[in-house]
C-alpha cells in the first residue's frame, strides 16, 4: 500500500468522536475564554473583520432562490432588533452550504490539513495543491443537491439556519461526497461524519446568558414560519477565501465531467 494510499484511508477510516470540532489555535496576547469561539480569530470583539484565510469546498445560495429573497428580508429586519449588536452580519454575497470545510491557514492541524503536505508549507501552496486535487476529481453525486430548512442551529457560534438533505437518497449522496474529498485530500477534520449542513447568517460577539437566548430564540422561530421549506443548490465550488465575508470561487467540481 502506497503512503497516499494509507493516509487516504486513515481519512475515511478513522472516526473521531462524534462531539469533536474543530477548534482554533488559541492566541497568546487575546483573551479568548472571554468571548466566544471565533472571537480573536474571524472577527475582533467590536466585530471587525479579521484575516482568516483558507480555501473550502461550498455552494453558494442562489441569489434568485426564494429562500435567499426571504433571509434578505430577514437580515434586514433582525439588524433592527435591539439585540443586534449581540452579532456580526455576513454579507448576503457569503451565504453558502459548506459541503466540506477544507484548510485555515491559522489551524495547521494533522487531521486539519492535506495529508501529502507539510504542515508548515505555505497556504499558497496548500491552495494549489488542493486545486489540483479538485480539478481532477470525479464528482459522484451530481446537482442540484434539494435541500430542506429544519430549523435554526444552537446560538453558541451565532445565527445559522440548519439544513438538511429532502431525502436520505440525497443525504446518502451529500455524505459519499464529503467522504470522498476528505479520501482526495488524505484529511478529515474532527466532527467529520456529524458536520451538518448550515447558512452561517451571523457570529456572536458575546456569550448569550439565558434570557437573551429565550427571546433570540422566540425572534427566530417566529421568522423560521416565514421562510421557504426547500431549496435547490447547485454544484460545489472550490472557493478560497481572506476572510468570512467573501468567498472566491475558482471553479465548479465536476465541471468536465
Amino acid at each position: 500500500m502506497s503512503i497516499r494510499t494509507a493516509l487516504r484511508s486513515i481519512a475515511i477510516e478513522s472516526e473521531p468522536p462524534c462531539n469533536d470540532r474543530i477548534e482554533p489555535v488559541p492566541k497568546q496576547d487575546f483573551p479568548h475564554a472571554d468571548y466566544p469561539r471565533w472571537i480573536g480569530h474571524k472577527f475582533k470583539p467590536d466585530g471587525t473583520v479579521l484575516p482568516f484565510p483558507g480555501n473550502t469546498v461550498i455552494c453558494h445560495l442562489p441569489r434568485q432562490a426564494p429562500l435567499y429573497r426571504s433571509l434578505l428580508g430577514f437580515e434586514e429586519d433582525v439588524k433592527q432588533q435591539d439585540f443586534a449588536n449581540l452579532f456580526v452580519f455576513l454579507p448576503a454575497s457569503s451565504w453558502h452550504m459548506t459541503i466540506f470545510e477544507g484548510v485555515s491557514d491559522q489551524i495547521r492541524k494533522r487531521e486539519s490539513w492535506p495529508g501529502d503536505l507539510s504542515l508548515d508549507c505555505s497556504l499558497e501552496a496548500c491552495n494549489d495543491h488542493v486545486r489540483k486535487r479538485m480539478a481532477s476529481f470525479a464528482l459522484p453525486h451530481r446537482p442540484p443537491y434539494r435541500m430542506c430548512v429544519a430549523g435554526w442551529e444552537a446560538l453558541d457560534d451565532g445565527i445559522a439556519l440548519k439544513m438538511t438533505p429532502k431525502t436520505q437518497e440525497e443525504e446518502t449522496g451529500l455524505q459519499d461526497l464529503r467522504d470522498k474529498i476528505a479520501g482526495e485530500l488524505a484529511m478529515q477534520h474532527p466532527g467529520h461524519a456529524t458536520y451538518s449542513f448550515h447558512i452561517s447568517i451571523a457570529y456572536s460577539l458575546r456569550f448569550l446568558g439565558l434570557e437573551d437566548k429565550t427571546r433570540i430564540t422566540s425572534y427566530l422561530d417566529g421568522w423560521l414560519l416565514r421562510l421557504p421549506r426547500d431549496v435547490e443548490l447547485g454544484a460545489p465550488e472550490y472557493c478560497t477565501f481572506h476572510d468570512m465575508c467573501a468567498f472566491k470561487q475558482v471553479f465548479y467540481l465536476g465541471a468536465d465531467q
